[in-house]
């Protein structure tokens, strides 16, 4: 089977400024992997990379057995992302989101799986409130059901525990540790580092867009 992730010599730079510097990366499938660096690092712009959402300037980068420049279109629809953007629809509700996302990726009984994840992730009080009235936390606990819709291969989180109270990080660790046991692979970033060593299968550390420790 291949790796979730294969990058090779992987370099990504904003104009003048270099954001990826030649990351060597492998990350085998049904890893939970931690992403540690200050802000800058390089972290959120990796993760975009990953999601296809950001095209490296030189070197290699394979998700899923998918290389990334040119088969992005075949790899989306199999990996789940959450950035600092929600990607929700701010006048329709959670659920409403979540149904839309799901027909999109064609999912059976999407009824069923909205219901599930608004359970899951404590969302039944606000999850027929429009998401434009939602708390930052509350939001992310939207996002994070978005990201979960379609049941993904990959999972690709940048500060997947921001904003989030200490009863919704409880649900969103053991959304994790659900995902990880149907096999999914998660790469995700943190700037509490304690937490994000818990929840981490491997933590590489990134710093002035290297990999200093993996």
């Amino acid at each position: 089977m291949t790796a979730a992730v294969e990058c090779r010599k992987v370099s990504k730079a904003y104009g003048f400024a270099p954001a990826l510097r030649e990351i060597d990366l492998v990350v085998e499938r049904g890893t939970r992997l931690a992403l540690l660096g200050d802000n800058g690092a390089g972290k959120s712009t990796l993760l975009k990379v990953l999601a296809t959402l950001l095209r490296p300037d030189s070197g290699q980068c394979r998700v899923l057995g998918e290389e990334v420049a040119q088969g992005a279109q075949k790899v989306r629809g199999r990996l789940g992302y959450l950035g600092h953007d929600s990607m929700l629809d701010r006048v329709q509700t959670m659920r409403e989101n979540l149904a839309m996302f799901a027909r999109l990726y064609g999912v059976a009984d999407a009824a069923g799986v909205v219901a599930s994840l608004i359970e899951k992730t404590g969302a039944a009080a606000f999850a027929d409130n429009p998401v434009g009235e939602l708390s930052r936390g509350q939001e992310q606990a939207a996002a994070l059901a978005r990201a979960l819709v379609h049941g993904p291969e990959l999972l690709l989180l940048d500060e997947p525990a921001n904003a989030l109270d200490p009863s919704a990080r409880e649900r969103l660790e053991a959304l994790l540790q659900e995902q990880s046991r149907q096999g999914a692979s998660i790469i995700f970033s943190s700037h509490d580092h304690d937490w994000a060593k818990s929840m981490a299968t491997r933590v590489v550390v990134m710093a002035g867009g290297r990999i200093v420790e993996a």
